[in-house]
């Protein structure tokens, strides 16, 4: 956005929290980590509450111990609305203080942190104001409590009383924000790639088949376990040797995942890499013969279209996507590109699978067509913003006429 959006009149001005290496052009805040301040107050500063109360972390699903449930209700207190609720007001005051110092002509919000939208709602700027929800915020199917949607619903209902306009990345998300503010437009923004960060990425291709997968699990909530029975059941029927593929997950490893992974005999095929920098994903998955998609089948998930994806197409690797509701705003952005393809259930999964071999073995893995991947550049999101933003400051009361330049 920083890049691109000069290109199409606005000149941009970032507002952020402290941000080492922010560069030019950057205003910047103090910040508070309200969590690790209050741990600090009782004398934990750097420590674990659990640790510190002789516990472990509840595993997701099995009831929490009083001492459990104590800790989750006061990082919850203490994090509300999100983790970054410490920048609130020191943010609050350098925002007014940069409004009231130079001339404005929009503001840009991308969220969450939703504490962002929040300090904007306090700030009034007076200026017109597109709040961007790269995430839903209310209508999130992350909750796993309806008194924490219902306080967040109605804090979100107060926060954006005072948009112009509203942007998110699909249409059923955008279908969702509809429903809550009838009153302003609602439009369709999606994630993007930048072409130019892949230019010194090389493609090549490992010794066996290797399947990539980069990205938070979230405890099983994106999950690879038909992606393991799959490939086991094609190894059983000796349609597949354990010396043809890997499958590599860029991505923490945790209990039930090395459990999932032995359950199926994939020790020798699945390999857990854990979190490394964004410069060895992205040469993984340029080597990569396919790109894995994990969807969530949960509430409002056929809206979600994350971010990896766009990463993803930036590769121009074939990618195949597993699980996720019966319709999803993803298979609209791979029936466009003509990415890849979602595998609905394990013999769909085998069948890609096994395509991936045959292809590794003639030595002609396949690219994706960048021709067809120029709606998702970061150029073509900063035209659709740029759009946006031009709307608002001239249809906003008491604009100022058009320039050629807007700030």
């Amino acid at each position: 956005m920083i890049e691109y959006l000069p290109q199409h009149g606005w000149e941009v001005t970032v507002f952020t929290a402290a941000l080492a290496g922010a560069g030019e052009g950057v205003i910047q805040s103090e910040y508070l980590d309200m969590p690790e301040a209050l741990k600090a107050a009782v004398g934990l500063r750097g420590k674990s509450a659990h640790g510190a109360l002789g516990i472990a972390p509840a595993p997701r699903g099995l009831r929490r111990s009083p001492r459990q449930w104590a800790v989750a209700w006061g990082y919850r207190l203490t994090s509300y609305p999100d983790p970054h609720i410490g920048w609130l007001l020191p943010g609050k005051r350098a925002l007014k203080a940069a409004l009231a110092r130079e001339r404005f002509d929009a503001v840009l919000s991308s969220s969450p942190p939703f504490t962002t939208d929040l300090m904007l709602r306090l700030t009034r700027p007076g200026i017109p104001w597109v709040a961007d929800y790269r995430d839903l915020w209310g209508d999130s199917g992350y909750y796993a409590s309806r008194l924490r949607q219902h306080a967040d619903r109605m804090l979100e209902r107060w926060t954006l009383q005072r948009v112009s306009a509203l942007t998110t990345v699909s249409e059923p998300m955008a279908s969702l924000l509809r429903t809550r503010r009838s009153d302003v437009t609602v439009e369709v923004i999606p994630n993007a790639f930048d072409e130019r960060e892949w230019r010194d990425v090389p493609f090549s291709q490992e010794e066996r088949t290797t399947l990539v997968y980069a990205g938070q699990l979230f405890g099983g909530r994106r999950d690879p376990r038909p992606l393991f029975r799959a490939v086991s059941a094609l190894i059983a029927r000796g349609e597949l040797s354990v010396q043809d593929l890997h499958i590599d997950l860029y991505s923490a490893s945790e209990p039930w995942l090395s459990r999932a992974i032995a359950e199926t005999n994939l020790e020798a095929v699945v390999r857990v890499k854990g979190v490394v920098s964004r410069e060895d994903v992205m040469r993984a998955e340029r080597r990569a013969d396919r790109l894995l998609v994990l969807l969530w089948d949960g509430t409002n998930a056929e809206g979600i279209l994350t971010g990896k994806l766009f990463e993803y197409l930036g590769a121009q690797r074939r990618i195949v996507a597993t699980g996720g509701p019966q319709e999803s705003a993803l298979d609209r952005v791979l029936q466009a590109t003509g990415a890849g393809t979602r595998a609905n259930d394990e013999a769909a999964i085998a069948r890609e699978v096994l395509d991936a071999v045959a292809e590794h073995r003639a030595g002609c893995v396949r690219r994706v067509d960048p021709a067809a991947l120029a709606p998702y550049s970061a150029f073509e999101m900063a035209r659709r913003f740029a759009g946006v933003l031009d709307r608002v400051a001239e249809t906003f009361p008491g604009a100022l006429p058009a320039r050629t330049r807007h700030r």
